[in-house]
């Protein structure tokens, strides 16, 4: 049986003393837990797809409330530009986050109110038409509760993402005031 020297026995612990901590830092680069960063850019995901659906939701409006035509066309603006800061800030912090953002599919103008327009699917079958775009007041309280929801992250969070949510809640709720 080979004995081990005094000097042996320290070169083993001292490479012990490297080689543990060393270790411990790579298995936790592997983790499964999403980094600050990812669960920030999840944090924005809904604000974004909240702007788009609003966005989508005015020019929808629009369509069919020309009395508000002028309002809704500058919310749909605005609300776009939204949705477009907030996918920049999210690619940015975590590129594959953006691709959570759910955009409204094109959905058909909805009809004048008062006309009737079923649409044939197959011959023989017919589909229900597309739901019609909220009225004025839904659309008002949809506002409502995105700016909410941004001010909620905007407490939240801090730095460029806490202003950044600060001011599409403030200006959500300034949009809101372009509604009769």
């Amino acid at each position: 049986m080979t004995s081990l020297s005094r000097r042996t026995l320290l070169r083993g612990a001292a490479a012990a003393t490297v080689a543990v901590p060393l270790g411990a830092v790579a298995l936790s680069a592997c983790s499964s837990e999403p980094s600050p960063e990812e669960v920030l850019a999840g944090r924005l995901v809904p604000l974004a797809s909240a702007a788009a659906a609003s966005a989508a939701t005015a020019r929808q409006l629009r369509a069919v409330d020309t009395r508000n035509a002028a309002a809704l066309d500058q919310i749909a603006a605005i609300r776009a530009e939204h949705e477009k800061l907030l996918r920049d800030e999210i690619t940015r912090l975590h590129p594959s986050s953006a691709s959570l953002i759910s955009t409204p599919s094109a959905a058909p103008t909805p009809a004048a109110p008062g006309t009737s327009t079923p649409r044939t699917s197959a011959p023989g079958t017919t589909s229900a038409p597309p739901s019609p775009a909220p009225g004025i007041e839904q659309f008002g309280t949809s506002l409502t509760a995105d700016a909410d929801s941004a001010g909620k992250v905007a407490t939240t969070t801090s730095g460029f993402q806490a202003g950044l949510t600060a001011s599409i809640s403030a200006s959500i709720a300034s949009l809101k005031g372009l509604l009769p």
